[in-house]
């Protein structure tokens, strides 16, 4: 994804946006999903699209020092200073769309991505999947977490079963560029990673889907109205018709109903496995 694609903000707000989103995302569940086994000696993981590595520096106080944990993104002016990260995390430019350097194919035990909805073009992982495969050593484990929206749902308050939704106008809003563009948030891709897992040879597939529990529903529509001032003011203003301020009025439409309506989603793991005996997977697929 070029800098130009990506419609978020890089500034502090956005930074604080993006963290507050990874402690909702990982309140009553996990850092790494449970299946993934953390125990091998010199353990070697790989995040892609590490937005302030907030992921990394968390994960690198769960695991063994020996580990080593490598993020990648093509923007890292959002990361802490290399020198102020763990002594065992680091963090590189890559863009996971271009032809993958030598040294990092069949390196890395673990290998996650996290709300990486944005980058995904045409509604299509398999791109990116098959990248991240190539990372991976035989019996190494990927890790993909998106925003299930298929599961949206409105979600009111006693006082507030007259108020109006204006959450899901302003999904739309979002997810189709002010009418501009195909509404990549009604397109499934995200619960049919298991499929698209299996069709790239990838095995001991498991999902996990959890709701955002109700007392952190205000907090989660916070982070969304972030984001979606970060898109009107990034994406729909220099269009110049006025979607931008049509944005902005959704949005304080709904900050201004905030205890009375919010939204939930699912918090959406799709974990799998690399086979050791590829051979032997190809076998039994394809018979």
């Amino acid at each position: 994804m070029t800098h130009e694609a990506y419609i978020l903000g890089r500034g502090f707000s956005a930074n604080a946006r993006l963290n507050l989103q990874y402690f909702l995302w990982k309140d009553g569940g996990f850092s790494l999903h449970p299946r993934i086994p953390t125990d091998a000696d010199n353990l070697q993981v790989a995040e892609i699209g590490i937005g302030t590595g907030i992921w990394l520096i968390d994960l690198a106080r769960h695991l063994p020092s020996s580990a080593h944990i490598d993020g990648f993104d093509i923007d890292l002016t959002q990361c802490p200073p290399k020198e102020w990260l763990p002594s065992n995390v680091s963090v590189h430019h890559l863009d996971c769309l271009a032809p993958l350097p030598g040294d990092l194919l069949e390196k890395y035990d673990i290998v996650h991505v996290q709300l990486f909805h944005l980058a995904v073009h045409n509604n299509d992982p398999a791109p990116i999947i098959r990248n991240l495969v190539k990372l991976l050593k035989p019996g190494g484990w990927i890790s993909w977490g998106e925003i299930d929206y298929s599961s949206w749902k409105i979600v009111r308050t006693a006082d507030g079963k007259a108020v109006q939704d204006n959450m899901t106008p302003l999904l739309e809003m979002i997810g189709t560029l002010g009418g501009t563009k195909p509404n990549w948030t009604t397109d499934d891709w995200p619960i049919r990673l298991p499929e698209f897992f299996k069709a790239n040879g990838l095995v001991n597939i498991e999902m996990d889907n959890r709701p955002f529990p109700p007392e952190l529903l205000p907090f989660q529509l916070d982070t969304a109205l972030m984001a979606s001032e970060e898109v009107s003011y990034k994406a729909l203003d220099p269009m110049g018709n006025g979607a931008g301020d049509r944005c902005r009025g959704l949005i304080a439409a709904a900050f201004r109903d905030r205890q009375k309506l919010a939204y939930n989603v699912g918090r959406l793991t799709v974990v799998a496995q690399r086979p050791l005996d590829e051979d032997e997977t190809r076998q039994q697929q394809f018979g």
